[in-house]
């Protein structure tokens, strides 16, 4: 419910903020796969509400990236410690929320085509491997300054939801996709609706940079949990 209000809210935060809290009480191999289920479920409605203010080119320069490395990030999950998994994936979320936590005007990025393959092909290998896309797509549109608030938010919600299911297919072909799986994200995806519809409705009332801020504070405490409980 919180990570995907956050989502709503910010557009990201669903797997930062989700994965290491599902961590305290999953294996990562199985944590991946439902947080993989829950943002297709998620996606696929607001694929739809956001399709008029999306960059259809820029979403297939970044799924064709994701298609080319994700395959990497199965073999990863599939045959990596898990404790090195959670540690990988505690890292990497501390060091998003660090970025865009303290140097959100520093990083200027300009969308070229080899740029967008290249971030989705970085995002591919962690969607798979950790159920994570988000550190370096966020940190990719958050250093696209020109593009508006409410159109970098549709972005990074629909290329989370694409990527997503980009991994689930790969993980579908290598076995790693269980039932018991499907239908935990079944009954996660209850409070997820709701934190999404209470997110929605916050979005219009709250000044955006100070959600954005208490969004990554969450994001961090989340990694920092995720290091603590590898280590």
């Amino acid at each position: 419910m919180i990570a995907s209000a956050a989502r709503r809210l910010t557009g990201f935060g669903f797997a930062l903020i989700g994965a290491p809290l599902l961590s305290l009480l999953l294996p990562p191999q199985q944590l991946v796969i439902i947080v993989l289920w829950l943002q297709v479920f998620l996606g696929v409605p607001t694929a739809f509400e956001f399709k008029a203010e999306l960059d259809w080119s820029l979403l297939r320069q970044l799924a064709l990236g994701g298609i080319l490395t994700t395959p990497l990030g199965v073999v990863v999950l599939t045959y990596a410690d898990p404790d090195i998994v959670l540690l990988i994936m505690g890292f990497c979320v501390v060091a998003a929320a660090s970025i865009l936590g303290f140097f959100p005007g520093v990083i200027k990025i300009r969308a070229t085509r080899p740029a967008n393959v290249a971030c989705g092909m970085l995002a591919g290998v962690m969607s798979s491997s950790v159920g994570m896309p988000g550190p370096p797509i966020t940190i990719y549109f958050m250093g696209q300054m020109g593009m508006p608030k409410r159109q970098r938010r549709a972005m990074l919600i629909s290329t989370f939801s694409l990527l997503a299911c980009v991994s689930l297919i790969a993980a579908f072909l290598s076995g790693q996709v269980q039932p018991d799986a499907f239908w935990m994200a079944i009954v996660l995806l209850g409070p997820a609706l709701i934190g999404g519809y209470l997110g929605e409705l916050l979005h219009n009332r709250l000044n955006v940079k100070l959600v954005e801020r208490l969004a990554l504070g969450l994001v961090f405490f989340a990694g920092l949990l995720c290091i603590a409980r590898a280590v």
